[in-house]
């Protein structure tokens, strides 16, 4: 049975590993090879759960971390609200295709719902058909093109 829980310190070496398969899918989701280093990574998780504006869940299956979904809450003058943004989705690849990133986004709509947001977006790479087919047949639709400029 998979359960679901607001990311805590205890989590941040479990979650590490998704985080690198998610990262290693590339900016557009082709594959590539960036991976946070464990140090910087372990930084910014800590930063992240001492922030108020963001919110990361964990999902388990046995006590064995097998998700991740974090998101941050924002304001915006166009909306003139707050919305929510969905900063990380990652399943373990072994255990895609049995409800956790379904239970992930579930509680991701949830919590951006209970806190008084108008919407709640997301990026995802091109090719993530799989994870596109979730995100549409939860209501969410395409609505732009993403552009990055990446630090030299």
């Amino acid at each position: 049975m998979t359960t679901i829980h607001g990311a805590a310190l205890s989590d941040c070496e479990g979650i590490y590993p998704l985080i690198c398969q998610l990262a290693s899918g590339g900016l557009d989701g082709s594959g590539g090879d960036y991976r946070p280093t464990y140090k910087d990574y372990e930084r910014t998780y800590r930063s992240i759960l001492n922030d108020a504006s963001k919110k990361y869940f964990v999902a388990k299956i046995d006590e064995r971390i097998v998700g991740v979904a974090g998101l941050s809450l924002n304001q915006s003058l166009c909306e003139a609200s707050y919305f929510a943004n969905i900063e990380e989705l990652a399943v373990d690849e072994a255990a895609r295709r049995q409800g956790v990133g379904q239970q992930l986004l579930n509680a991701c709509m949830a919590y951006s719902k209970a806190q008084g947001c108008t919407s709640l977006a997301l990026t995802t790479g091109n090719n993530r058909h799989a994870a596109q087919g979730l995100y549409e047949k939860n209501g969410f639709k395409k609505t732009g093109i993403k552009y990055v400029l990446e630090a030299d």
